[in-house]
């Protein structure tokens, strides 16, 4: 029977041990947020370190769930989120399946210029000013149109096409009349769902994440997103605690949000939960795909 050595065992004593700080150090502050949005308000705001919440409390998702905006500004990410991610993987899968797969002209020289755009960042002004000459300010669509093709993606699938989708399965199917299309739905989507779901989920917590574009191209604030919502209200908070309380209730402080719904730190803490929840129950459902799609992607030649 084997047995660990006494420096094995001491290295695997220490690697368990740094790996253990490490994973504390990184759920510490995910667990206090948790705890925080069940705890009732008033403790919470006294401090301290909690592990579980001392006067446990509903209230302050009622208050979420009962604040029409922020419940609006959720279902607006949850369709940004949707529409971006599913039409980003469809459009740039087939761009990668159509370089990766058909001889077109100026092939290589396509795929040096999108390297070479990749090496520099867009300038806000002149993006701002594209989006208003396509009409997108103040647009939903503004959301998910400027992010429909990803270079980077683009790349990964279509080393992935080239190298993991076998060749004889393809010819075989052009012998039996299918064109691209159909070869692309019976035969890539079925190989690549490891792919897709891992790719799928950078691109959604991407757009889950995203509060830029809700902050500087969204003025109307039935169009912005959670986490933009969330961000203006932490803005606004601050601001709030440095000036008097003559200017706290001026008309412009009240006239953006609620502020009964802001005050609280535990229900600022279940807004930031109900901002992270819909990401922790993605995993499991990617974990699912990518067994489903090693399992269809098998093939024996």
């Amino acid at each position: 029977m084997w047995r660990l050595t006494r420096g094995e065992k001491a290295f695997t004593v220490i690697n368990s041990s740094l790996l253990a700080i490490f994973a504390f150090v990184c759920a510490y502050p995910l667990w206090y947020i948790v705890v925080l949005s069940f705890n009732e308000g008033r403790d919470a705001s006294l401090g301290g370190i909690f592990w579980w919440p001392r006067l446990f409390t509903l209230d302050n998702f009622r208050v979420i769930l009962n604040d029409n905006t922020i419940v609006h500004a959720f279902w607006i990410s949850v369709a940004r989120t949707s529409i971006g991610t599913a039409g980003s993987l469809l459009i740039t899968s087939m761009v990668a399946y159509g370089l990766s797969r058909k001889e077109l002209p100026g092939r290589n020289q396509m795929l040096l210029i999108f390297l070479f755009v990749m090496l520099f960042n867009g300038g806000l002004i002149p993006y701002y000013l594209q989006l208003v000459h396509l009409k997108l300010i103040n647009n939903f669509w503004v959301y998910v149109l400027p992010g429909l093709f990803s270079i980077w993606n683009m790349f990964v699938m279509k080393t992935s096409f080239q190298n993991s989708i076998p060749e004889a399965v393809v010819e075989s199917m052009k012998l039996d009349g299918a064109g691209y299309i159909r070869i692309y739905f019976s035969i890539v989507l079925p190989f690549s769902m490891p792919l897709f779901a891992a790719l799928g989920l950078f691109t959604a917590v991407g757009h889950w994440n995203d509060w830029f574009t809700g902050a500087f191209f969204v003025n109307d604030l039935n169009l912005q997103p959670l986490p933009t919502y969330l961000q203006r209200i932490m803005s606004t908070i601050e601001a709030s605690q440095m000036i008097s309380a003559s200017q706290m209730t001026s008309a412009h402080s009240v006239s953006l949000y609620n502020p009964d719904a802001i005050t609280s730190k535990s229900v600022r803490m279940a807004t930031i939960v109900i901002t992270i929840l819909p990401i922790l129950f993605v995993y499991p459902f990617v974990q699912r795909f990518f067994v489903k799609g090693v399992l269809i992607g098998s093939v024996k030649e």
